[in-house]
């Protein structure tokens, strides 16, 4: 597969866009590669990433597949919110720096909310895992609606 920069599928801007590259997407799997390096936002001041950006990671990585796959499709872009984390194990923090390998699998879908598994990976070694919960939308209504009553929203 042949990918565009990401940020022709991410709206996420530095120093915000954590995802370097798609490496694979096909229908409900995708797989994207991200780097946080020191001095970048996220990094802890014992070199290593911190928790919460693995996350933030796995979610940015399902954006930009999906951003893929609505323009490959010709469909709307999605704007939307990680909503939930569930079981999200981190058995390891990359240091800053270390290339990241960031694999998921969209499990089910219910009206506005996907429910996917992602890990994030190093050298063949799992750093962590679990479960995201993301709400999204292309109405453009729900999203007004939203930013007013949240302050602002998410593409996804």
């Amino acid at each position: 597969m042949n990918f565009a920069d990401i940020e022709t599928y991410l709206p996420h801007r530095p120093p915000m866009c954590l995802v370097s590259q798609l490496q694979y997407v096909e229908d409900d799997y995708a797989e994207a590669r991200a780097v946080v390096n020191a001095g970048d936002a996220g990094i802890g001041p014992d070199g290593k990433v911190e928790a919460l950006v693995l996350m933030e990671i796995v979610a940015q990585s399902y954006a930009a597949a999906q951003g893929y796959l609505k323009q490959r499709d010709k469909k709307p872009t999605l704007f939307g919110y990680l909503v939930g984390i569930k079981d999200f194990l981190i058995e390891e923090l990359p240091s800053a720096g270390e290339q990241l390998l960031i694999k998921l699998k969209s499990t089910s879908s219910f009206d506005n909310f996907y429910v996917i598994e992602g890990q994030v990976l190093c050298e063949d070694k799992l750093m962590a895992g679990g479960t995201l919960k993301i709400w999204a939308t292309d109405n453009i209504e729900l999203l007004k609606n939203n930013q007013r009553a949240s302050g602002g929203t998410r593409p996804v």
